[in-house]
């Protein structure tokens, strides 16, 4: 991943507020963590590579649930079908009525109606 692009060597110091690292940082990382970026990076106290490294422990701790989710339902690929129809299911309902407000505001079909069974 690309870092600061004014931090070419490991001791010019960088601005994290450029740096798409520190971005991922601020979704991952604890605010200690993203305080130690930040002052590392302006520093040069820490490298470009060392910053990605713990900004990866943190997106690694971060998703080990849903990966241990996935785990359960690769085991029970059943439940998944469940699950996906259930879902379709629902989405169904709200397209549905999603469609019923675009048809009425786009065509004005209940006026349509009305005036088509009057004929």
């Amino acid at each position: 991943m690309v870092t600061d692009p004014a931090r070419k060597r490991r001791i010019d110091p960088g601005n994290p507020d450029v740096c798409p690292v520190y971005d991922w940082h601020k979704l991952f990382s604890s605010p200690e963590t993203l305080a130690w970026s930040a002052a590392g990076c302006r520093t040069a106290g820490i490298g470009c590579i060392e910053c990605k490294a713990k900004m990866a422990d943190h997106l690694i701790e971060w998703i080990a649930p849903i990966r241990e989710r996935r785990v359960e339902y690769e085991k029970r690929p059943a439940r998944v079908i469940e699950v996906i129809d259930e879902g379709s299911k629902k989405a169904r309902e709200v397209a549905k009525a999603t469609m019923e407000c675009v048809r009425e505001a786009v065509f004005g079909w209940q006026k349509k109606r009305s005036e088509v069974r009057n004929v």
